[in-house]
């Protein structure tokens, strides 16, 4: 799957100060409650953005574990994340699911590096391929 550049509407004003990409990546959460499979919708050095299948309140603290594709990092990042928003997918087909926003709130330097190295390649190949 292709890599897509997010970008905002020329009538929002971008809050991110890391860039993100589309980019499918699995990612396992932790919480008091037990722990859940998913994978990204998107991803930067800051956070992830993925969809639940169950509700976790905003401010809840998590422990994540992700695995960069393609050898970007040997081994899983594992670091702790709070939930900053969460809005319910409005389709009655999908059911109780939550695109969920998480940023990063304890991740090691070397580890917040890999995701940006990651981030700018899949964004560099993206970039690349439509221009050719």
């Amino acid at each position: 799957m292709a890599a897509r550049v997010i970008r905002s509407s020329s009538k929002t004003r971008e809050r991110r100060k890391a860039p993100r990409v589309a980019e499918r990546v699995p990612l396992a959460i932790g919480e008091a409650d037990g722990r859940l499979q998913t994978e990204t919708n998107n991803l930067s050095a800051s956070g992830a953005y993925c969809t639940l299948d169950r509700f976790i309140a905003p401010m809840t603290k998590l422990q994540l574990q992700l695995a960069l594709p393609g050898g970007a990092r040997r081994g899983a990042i594992r670091c702790r994340g709070v939930v900053v928003r969460v809005e319910p997918v409005v389709s009655i087909s999908r059911g109780g699911r939550y695109h969920t926003a998480i940023f990063f709130t304890d991740l090691a330097a070397r580890d917040r590096s890999a995701i940006a190295r990651f981030v700018h390649r899949q964004l560099a190949a993206t970039t690349k391929t439509s221009t050719d």
